[in-house]
């Protein structure tokens, strides 16, 4: 049953590798708006979402490699099938208010309201948040809310939304996000490292390959590789979910 962990760690936060820096010489002076506006534009309005990866999860309790076939319909449905050597292993339909998933290997299933999601994680999102993170898109403050610092090769724009606190850092050459840190008031930290960003038609550029470090329940941490293969955006697809007459709930 542990593939439920697997599933949602990837969901809602979605090895600690950044792009490469190939630029030489000083960092170019960059203003606030324009490291802020370079934010704006990285988020895709989308409406649907396909996309293929590669996933690895490291934590405590275990060590999974597979793949994953990843369907979204913004504000309505998030749609995941996740392979074992070839074999589907788990399918899950999250919509606004539950999730279900299918556990294939057992032949059973569990459906549940969306909050209960929020027990498993030390940083909570709700369903909107949930699709804008795998999509790729971030959560972002108002302007007016952030402040802006350099660090190294990065600029670092800040804020508070709520109870958390969102560091964004961007390079300044490039100006792509290369990392986003999510600090709750308890002071746990979920690291995002964004890379391999590749041109995507219509769309501009779009990180193929995402890393992600966050507490795992009581203690510890856990690290999520993503790796896209194919993605397609806002070209409908058809999402098939049924539970088979055969399958036990288990909850």
């Amino acid at each position: 049953m542990r593939y439920i962990i697997f599933i949602f760690c990837i969901t809602f936060l979605l090895s600690c590798r950044s792009t490469k820096n190939l630029h030489h010489g000083p960092v170019p002076t960059r203003t606030k708006a324009e490291i802020y506006q370079a934010l704006v534009n990285r988020n895709i309005d989308f409406t649907w979402f396909d996309g293929k990866m590669d996933t690895h999860l490291e934590s405590p309790d275990e060590n999974i490699s597979g793949s994953m076939m990843v369907r979204m319909k913004k504000d309505s449905i998030i749609w995941i099938a996740v392979k074992k050597f070839g074999i589907e292993a788990a399918r899950v339909l999250i919509d606004p208010k539950k999730y279900t998933v299918l556990y294939r290997f057992e032949g059973v299933y569990e459906t549940n309201p969306v909050s209960k999601l929020n027990e498993l994680f030390s940083v909570a999102a709700n369903f909107e948040d949930a699709q804008q993170l795998m999509f790729g898109n971030v959560i972002l403050a108002d302007s007016s809310q952030m402040t802006l610092s350099k660090d190294s090769v990065y600029y670092k724009l800040q804020a508070r939304i709520d109870d958390l606190l969102l560091s964004y850092y961007l390079n300044g050459y490039t100006l792509e996000l290369e990392k986003m840190l999510i600090t709750d008031q308890m002071n746990r930290t979920a690291t995002a490292l964004y890379s391999d960003y590749r041109n995507v038609a219509g769309y501009g550029r779009i990180s193929y390959e995402r890393n992600f470090i966050f507490p795992y329940e009581k203690e510890g941490t856990a690290r999520i590789n993503i790796k896209f293969s194919e993605l397609t955006i806002n070209v409908p697809k058809e999402i098939k979910f049924s539970i088979p007459d055969s399958y036990e709930k288990i909850n």
